[in-house]
C-alpha cells in the first residue's frame, strides 16, 4: 500500500468512526463500507452499495481475490482487537471505561460499547466541568472517540447510509457497530437512508449499545455535552503541537476576574462558539474557532470569553476598547465576532 492508499485508508477510517465528511464530492455508494463477513460482498455490490468513492474493508483469510474490497486483519468492532491492513497501519479499538487503564501505541478509537462505558463517559465529562480536568487518553493525539455527535446531542448533518455503513456477519446494516439495525446487505441506499431519517443519528448510532431513553436522560441534564467534545478536540489538537497543561474557559475557570461569580455561562450550551484556552502564568493563551487555531495575548482572550459566556451582554467584566480590539483581530482573520456586542457606556 502507497502513501496515498494508506492516507485514503486513515480518512475513510476517520470518517467511518466519527461521522465525519470525506472530502471531495459525495458520489454514489457509500463512504465508507466495513463487512465483518468477505461473503457479503456480492450482496452489497449488487445492493448498489459500492459505487466509485467507496472504501469497501472485509476481512482477509488470504484464500482469494477480495476485488472490490480491501482486505483487513483484526477486528474494528470488538474492544481491546486491533485492525491492520496487513501492511504498515494499525489501529486499535478500545472500550471506553477500560481506556484509562490500557497503553495507546499508535492510532486508538475509543468507542461506547455499554452502559457502564457511557456511565464512565459522563462522569469525565461532568468532572471537566466541574473541575477543569480532562481524561488524558482522551486528549491523547492519536485518540479518537466514536460517534462523538450521538454520544453529546450534537447535529451532524454529515452523517447517514451515505457516509458510512457496519455490516455484521449475519448481514444486518447500521450506521455504527453500535447502533441500530437499519437493514440488511440486500438493501439499497435509498432504503437504508428512509430508514436512518425514521430512526434517528443518534438511535443509528448507540442504540445497539445503550438505552435509548437512558441516554436521552443523560443529554437532557447534560446540555453542555457538545461544548465538551469541542473542547476535547480543541486539546488534543493542541497536544498535537506541544501545549500542555491548558485550561478550557467555562470548565472549571474563567481567565476573567468575576467571569465565573457572575455565573454567565451562555457558551457551555452552543458547541459552534470559538474556544478558549490558557496555562497559568502571563502567557499567551489560544483561541480554537472551527478549524482554525489562533495564539492571542491574554487581553483578547479575556474580551472573547466574556462575550461569549455573556452572549455579549459584558457589563463591567471588559472595558469596550479590549472588546474593539478583539473585533479588529477577528476582522483581520475574516471572522465576525461570534455574538452581538453590547457593552454599557459605563463601561466604555
Amino acid at each position: 500500500m502507497d502513501m496515498t492508499d494508506r492516507g485514503r485508508l486513515k480518512q475513510h477510517l476517520i470518517s467511518w468512526a466519527t461521522a465525519s465528511p470525506l472530502a471531495g464530492p459525495a458520489g454514489a455508494g457509500v463512504g465508507t463500507l466495513v463487512l465483518a463477513d468477505a461473503a457479503h460482498i456480492p450482496a452489497v455490490t449488487a445492493a448498489g452499495l459500492v459505487g466509485p468513492r467507496t472504501l469497501l474493508l472485509a476481512p482477509d483469510d488470504g484464500t482469494g481475490d477480495l476485488a472490490p474490497a480491501v482486505g483487513y486483519q483484526g477486528s474494528l468492532t470488538e474492544p481491546g482487537d486491533e485492525f491492520s491492513n496487513g501492511q504498515d497501519f494499525f489501529l486499535q479499538t478500545h472500550a471506553y471505561a477500560a481506556s484509562p487503564f490500557m497503553t495507546v501505541f499508535g492510532p486508538t478509537v475509543i468507542r461506547v460499547f455499554d452502559g457502564n462505558d457511557f456511565e464512565a463517559f459522563l462522569a469525565d465529562a461532568d468532572r471537566a466541568l466541574a473541575e477543569g480536568v480532562f481524561p488524558e487518553f482522551l486528549i491523547t493525539s492519536s485518540v479518537l472517540l466514536a460517534d462523538p455527535a450521538a454520544l453529546s446531542g450534537a447535529h451532524n448533518p454529515a452523517d447517514g447510509p451515505a457516509l458510512r455503513l457496519y455490516a455484521d456477519r449475519n448481514g444486518q446494516v447500521s450506521t455504527s457497530p453500535t447502533g441500530a439495525v437499519l437493514g440488511t446487505v440486500d438493501d439499497s441506499l435509498d432504503t437504508l437512508t428512509e430508514r436512518f431519517a425514521r430512526t434517528g443519528s443518534g438511535a443509528a448510532a448507540l442504540d445497539a449499545a445503550l438505552p435509548a431513553e437512558a441516554r436521552a436522560e443523560a443529554l437532557r441534564g447534560r446540555p453542555f455535552l457538545a461544548r465538551y467534545l469541542e473542547a476535547v478536540s480543541a486539546l488534543r489538537g493542541l497536544m498535537a503541537r506541544g501545549a500542555t497543561g491548558l485550561r478550557v474557559s467555562g470548565f472549571g475557570s474563567r481567565l476573567t476576574p468575576g467571569l465565573a461569580e457572575s455565573g454567565a455561562d451562555a457558551d457551555l450550551a452552543d458547541p459552534t462558539l470559538p474556544i478558549v484556552l490558557y496555562g497559568d502564568g502571563d502567557g499567551e493563551a489560544h483561541i480554537v474557532a472551527g478549524n482554525r487555531l489562533f495564539a492571542v495575548d491574554r487581553r483578547a482572550a479575556q474580551a472573547l470569553e466574556c462575550l461569549l459566556a455573556t452572549s455579549g451582554e459584558v457589563g463591567g467584566l471588559v472595558p469596550a476598547a479590549e472588546v474593539e480590539q478583539l473585533a479588529e483581530l477577528f476582522a483581520r482573520h475574516d471572522l465576525p465576532l461570534p455574538v452581538p456586542v453590547r457593552v454599557p457606556a459605563a463601561a466604555r
